[in-house]
Order: C-alpha cells, then structure tokens, then sequence
C-alpha cells in the first residue's frame, strides 16, 4: 500500500513539476539578471534554493534566521548537526524566542557555536526580523573568519570597511541601502564565497579512531556522578559536552561507585566516540575545564540501545566488558563514525568484497542493546517490514535532477529527501580498499551522480531519510 501511495504521488508531482520550472538550472525570476550567476551558483552548492513556484523572488526581504540559515550553509556545516537525521536530534539554539522557528534552531546554534552571531543581549535572537545590510555583511565576514577583537574599531564601520578592503561589494548598490534583500543577501555571500570556503574547509577522511589510549586517564580529579546523555550526544546530566571530549571505556556497570579502583594498565582502557550513547544512562566518571565536560571514564557495558541505521567501512576485533573478544563494525551513523562492538557470537555480518558487500551503497539496521550488536538486516531482511524499505529499488540509479527537495531519477521516478536526510558518498565502487563511505551533503545529490534511497520512517509517506550517493 504504501508504494502504490507514492507512486500515485509522484505521478501527479511530476506532471505540476513539468509545468513550474521547478528543475530549471535558474529561477525563471532570475534569468537575464545581474545576480544570476551568484544565485545559478550558490543554488547548485546547495546553499539557497528557489520556491516552489519556479521562481527566487529576489527583491523579497530575508529574516534574520533565513540570512543565518544561508551563511551556515556557505560554511559547509553537516546536515547531522544543523537540521538532525531520523534518529538523531538536531542541536537546538538558547535563544529564547524560536517557537515557530524550529526549522532554523540548529543553524542558529552552529552559527552561534562558531562566532558567527551573538544574539541579543537580552537572550533573544528576534529571528523574523528582516536582516539589515550591515548584520549580512558582518554575518559574512565572521564566517570568513573575521572576528571583533582582530578588525578592532566600532559596528559596523569595521566590518563594513574591511569588506570595501576585500572588495566584497562587486554589483552590490552604493550607498549600502538598510536592509538586504535576497538577491542582494546571495550576491553579498557568493562575493565571499571563496574566503567562506578556505575557512571552513571540508574535514579530511580520518583513520578509524584507535582502540586503545596512549595512556590511563587521570581519574584523581575527576568527578563520580550517575546521569544520561541527552539525544543529541552534547550534554550528560545537563553538563555540556566538549566537541573534543574523550571518552574511555573500563570495566563494568556494576563496579561503578565513587570509591572504585581503577587499573594502571592502558590496554585495559578503550577509547570510543560519543556518538554511541544517544539517551543512554549510565554511571560516569568526569573532568571538567571551563563549564565543559572534557573527558569521561565510562562501563564498556553501556551504549545506545535500540536500531541504528548504518553503512559500513570495515569490520574489527576487540574485547568486551567481559573479555571475550567480539567482532565489531566500524560504520558511519547519523553522519558520524561509530564502532560498535558485537555480541559474543554474533552472525549475519556481510563480508567486505563478493555479491553481497557492505560497500556497495546497502544500507544496514542494526538491533542494539547497551551498545552492543544483537541482530544486523538489510532492507529486504528486516522484520519492521515497510518502515525499512529501499524505495528507489536495489541498484543505483543516476539522477536526472534534484530541487527542492525533489530528486528526479534518469528511469523516470521521483522521490521526496527529506531536509534531515543523511547523506552518504561512495567515492570508488572498484572493490579496492580506496572504497569506503564518508559523510556527504544534499548537494552531492545531483546530475550525473547515482543513488539508493531509504525510507526508515514510520508512516505511510515514502520519503528519502538515508541516501548513499556514488559520485560520478
């Protein structure tokens, strides 16, 4: 039933998409204009989009929220952190006055988070306010990496000096007028394209994190508590979490009191990521500086417990909190690398090369409980039917357009991603050992790439919730 729905769906879209121009390169609105190159571009970045209706509506005010959305978008930021996945919660802001913008909340954070914008002083961010011209520029410029202290001077000469210096302002009107509308607000950005990239450069591929610390942790000074960390892995029991905490795993749950003994030996420590304790409550062992938990010493029995929703990079060996040694993955989920440990025993793990290899775009569920791997599933094996379902089929199948959140396929079919979709890329479908996933962005959902999509919600709308995109 519920691919028959969509495919009625998709019927219908794609004949009112052939007649709104929704998969023309340009908003209809723009063509000719002297801003079109700036909007072409940042529109194939992924970093605005056009309406529905076909068209920019360029001389349109911007909010203030709309103008954070964009610039944090020019930065690169990953999905996973600023809009959320289907089983990951988005980072949320402090302001105090988002309700009804909630679609903005994780921008808004991740631009506070990097200096971008301050807020108020009085702990508001006033999103719907209409952004002026000199917030845009200094927005810009902060994200290029300008700061306060290093242009010295007074808002907003500075900023508005130095990006006469950088000579920002090709095709932006003189004098500057008050408020930046949005042709205005993506040529402004597409100016400072290029220092916004070489700030925020893409993550390099890491090596798999190592199993074991260089040395023991210092539990001396740190603090015994029993608490949980929150859905989206930056607190525990309300305490913030540093970006670079570091998590050692020892012993067992049931040995956790404040009084425990810890061993001297660094091989009986493990380290991991936080990112496989979403909700997850356990006893804890921290150190803080600067109003920030900076590391943990935690139980190797506890972890997230539920289905996690992964693509594989290799497999690994390891002892558990029992120490038998265990066959582990090594995969990415939710956009972040995890290693999950197995249990004793556990069956059903693909192998990396043959006809059933996990790197050749499958998706796979994995049923855990404290953080250990109980069942692994395809979306063919699964036994939540439906809700794990690959809609586009099981192969890649190249893509003839993607806008607005509509990805047209070169066999004809059209599906739904959704704004939090994760994104994975497939660099090599060789087989050789430079295949390997690595966290992607909906841009790379475009022309000539190919992709599988998934659908792991439950509901009876067929929408994109995971996509593996092989770049061509």
């Amino acid at each position: 039933m519920k691919n028959m729905i969509f495919k009625t769906i998709a019927i219908t879209l794609i004949l009112l998409l052939s007649t709104t121009g929704i998969f023309a390169a340009v908003p209809k609105d723009v063509e000719g204009m002297m801003y079109e190159e700036a909007v072409s571009e940042l529109i194939d970045k992924g970093v605005i989009t056009g309406d529905t209706d076909g068209n920019f509506h360029p001389d349109s005010n911007l909010t203030r929220a709309q103008a954070c959305t964009i610039i944090v978008k020019a930065m690169g930021a990953p999905s996973a952190e600023v809009v959320g996945t289907a089983t990951q919660a988005a980072v949320k802001s402090r302001f105090a006055d988002m309700s009804g913008y909630g679609w903005a909340e994780g921008y808004i954070s991740y631009a506070v988070k990097h200096g971008v914008t301050k807020g108020y002083p009085d702990g508001t961010f006033k999103p719907g306010n209409n952004v002026t011209m000199n917030e845009m520029i200094t927005m810009v410029l902060r994200a290029a990496g300008y700061t306060d202290e290093a242009l010295g001077g007074t808002w907003p000469l500075n900023y508005t000096g130095k990006a006469a210096e950088l000579e920002l302002y090709d095709l932006i009107p003189a004098p500057l007028p008050e408020y930046a509308v949005k042709w205005m607000a993506a040529q402004f950005a597409y100016n400072a394209l290029e220092l916004i990239e070489k700030e925020n450069p893409q993550p390099e591929e890491q090596e798999p994190m190592p199993e074991t610390p260089e040395g023991v942790p210092d539990t001396s000074s740190m603090t015994f508590e029993k608490g949980s960390f929150n859905s989206t892995m930056t607190a525990f029991k309300g305490k913030t979490l540093a970006d670079d905490v570091t998590i050692y795993t020892y012993g067992m749950e049931k040995d956790y009191k404040s009084t425990m003994t810890f061993s001297k030996k660094t091989a009986d420590y493990r380290l991991d990521t936080v990112n496989k304790y979403k909700n997850t409550e356990t006893p804890a062992f921290y150190k803080m500086e600067n109003n920030e938990i900076v590391s943990m010493v935690i139980p190797k029995d506890v972890g997230f417990t539920g289905r996690a929703y992964v693509v594989i990079n290799g497999t690994y060996s390891a002892k558990n909190a029992k120490g038998d040694t265990v066959t582990g993955l090594i995969t990415l989920a939710a956009g972040n690398e995890v290693k999950w440990l197995g249990e004793s025993g556990l069956t059903g793990i693909p192998p990396k090369t043959g006809s059933d290899s996990y790197l050749d775009g499958t998706i796979y569920e994995l049923y855990l409980a404290d953080g250990e791997i109980r069942s692994i599933y395809k979306s063919t094996e699964s036994h939540r039917g439906a809700v794990f379902d690959e809609i586009s089929g099981a192969a890649f199948v190249e893509i003839e357009s993607y806008k607005n959140n509509a990805v047209r396929l070169k066999n004809g079919d059209l599906y739904e991603i959704k704004d939090n979709a994760t994104v994975y890329i497939m660099d090599s479908m060789d087989g050789s050992d430079h295949t390997k996933y690595r966290a992607g962005k909906q841009s790379n959902i475009k022309s000539g790439n190919k992709i599988r999509i998934y659908d792991i919600t439950e509901n009876d709308e067929m929408s994109g919730d995971i996509v593996v995109v092989q770049v061509k």
